[in-house]
């Protein structure tokens, strides 16, 4: 691997918002760019979590598995190498974007990070979202179709992506984060959390690859509106 450390991003968040949901690059050349990361699946089907090399798939019915054969429309991995480690507790969501916000000042806020944080939740907020036939809008799709678990007292890691506010065209800006459970039962795109103090993982990116489909619905979209405010109202959504 180079000393570089790339985060490799598959599409763009704002053509996954407009409904592009087909999977254009498969699972096994994902990993060829990480051992870590998160993102979805063809057609929407469930929320992606890379750890340790193997990619989950966080199902809308609740289930979590392994996944060797499918594609992706987007996902943002990378290797996590020469990583920094604090420490840190946090009783919500805004509470742990704070203190990792004043972590990240002490290195550099204007680079994308990859962070994972295992630890014990005392309680984690997650969702997924069932697989779509359609391109119906994602802010649409997450509104009327999410679902969510609440979970106590699980043992498990968070993978978190901090993107700068100036990629808010690109991608989401600020703390996106995904969740895989210990015993690999439970998943989804984190919500809300309190976890207990545990030690965060923090590899800082030195670049940014970003693989844009050559198709009919990726070249079609208006990837030219500002569309911060629907992505923060989809990240932020807490009940179905």
């Amino acid at each position: 691997m180079s000393d570089i450390r790339t985060l490799f991003q598959v599409s763009l968040l704002q053509a996954l918002c407009q409904g592009d949901y087909d999977g254009h690059l498969p699972i096994s050349e994902l990993k060829e760019h990480g051992d870590t990361g998160l993102g979805t699946f063809d057609r929407l089907d469930g929320e992606l979590i890379m750890l340790d090399g193997v990619v989950y798939r966080a199902s809308a019915d609740g289930s979590v598995s392994v996944v060797e054969e499918d594609s992706t429309p987007f996902a943002c991995v990378s290797f996590m190498d020469g990583t920094l480690k604090s420490d840190i507790s946090a009783s919500s969501f805004q509470e742990f974007s704070e203190r990792m916000d004043g972590i990240l000042s002490k290195t550099g806020i204007n680079s994308p990070y990859l962070i994972t944080v295992r630890s014990r939740f005392r309680s984690i907020l997650l969702r997924s979202v069932p697989k779509q036939s359609g391109s119906t809008p994602l802010l649409q799709v997450v509104e009327e179709q999410q679902a969510t678990w609440q979970r106590e007292g699980i043992q498990g890691t968070v993978v978190g992506l901090f993107c700068p506010s100036y990629m808010s065209a690109l991608n989401s800006s600020g703390w996106h984060l995904h969740f895989i459970s210990d015993d690999r039962r439970a998943g989804g795109h984190v919500l809300d959390l309190s976890m207990e103090r545990s030690e965060v993982k923090v590899c800082r990116m030195d670049s940014v690859s970003i693989l844009l489909p050559g198709t009919p619905g990726f070249q079609s979209k208006d990837l030219g509106s500002d569309r911060s405010r629907e992505i923060r109202s989809i990240e932020g959504i807490r009940q179905p």
